[in-house]
């Protein structure tokens, strides 16, 4: 099955593929980014981390395609960028305990009540995320709206996730944490970030 643009096939992906073999690197760590949005954060982690391999699902279809344009000029082999929805896709690409990591930042909020069945940070992919992590794996969320940030601290804590920082508190800012292109803006100006860092149990609960 191909994961892609649909005038395009960079990679194609059978259920659960063997991502290291399949990309070709010799990655130790495999990452999810759910919306990687103009790339920044994917393409300051894919020059950090060559050792580690992100898989990054951007919905729009030129944002993708201008992230994994700018991902092959640098020669970052370490990054995939497929085009989709995250919910359908992250089933089928990864296996159950597989992900060291998975990146969440700033969803849409969908402020509008009839809207909140959009929201990505809902029970069922809090539940997905959870499963898809290995234990002692990191779900690392990032948004500017206060509101959303507590609904989505408890509903988490609610699906089985450990909050690093204290049940119910808010992560503070690692300052060797890599901002992406949305957030460099809110650091310059100053606005609130609410970040959660929020572990799968070593322990099975």
């Amino acid at each position: 099955m191909i994961f892609s643009d649909r005038d395009e096939a960079p990679i194609a992906l059978d259920l659960h593929p063997d991502w290291v073999e399949t990309v070709g690197t010799g990655a130790r760590d495999l990452e999810l980014e759910v919306g990687s949005g103009h790339g920044g954060y994917a393409l300051a982690f894919a020059a950090r981390h060559p050792d580690r391999l992100l898989v990054a699902v951007e919905q729009r279809k030129k944002f993708a395609s201008d992230l994994r344009e700018r991902a092959e000029r640098r020669g970052h082999r370490g990054l995939v960028v497929l085009t989709g929805d995250a919910r359908l896709l992250a089933p089928r690409l990864f296996p159950a305990g597989s992900l060291a990591a998975v990146h969440v930042h700033f969803p849409d909020p969908w402020w509008k009540r009839r809207h909140e069945r959009r929201r990505l940070v809902d029970d069922g992919m809090s539940t997905l995320i959870l499963r898809l992590l290995r234990p002692g794996g990191l779900l690392d969320f990032r948004t500017d709206v206060e509101r959303y940030a507590r609904d989505a601290v408890e509903r988490l804590e609610q699906a089985g996730f450990e909050n690093l920082a204290g049940a119910g508190k808010f992560a503070e800012r690692d300052p060797d944490e890599i901002p992406s292109t949305r957030e460099k803006r809110y650091l310059a100006t100053g606005q609130p970030v609410w970040r959660l860092r929020l572990g799968r149990p070593r322990e099975a609960r």
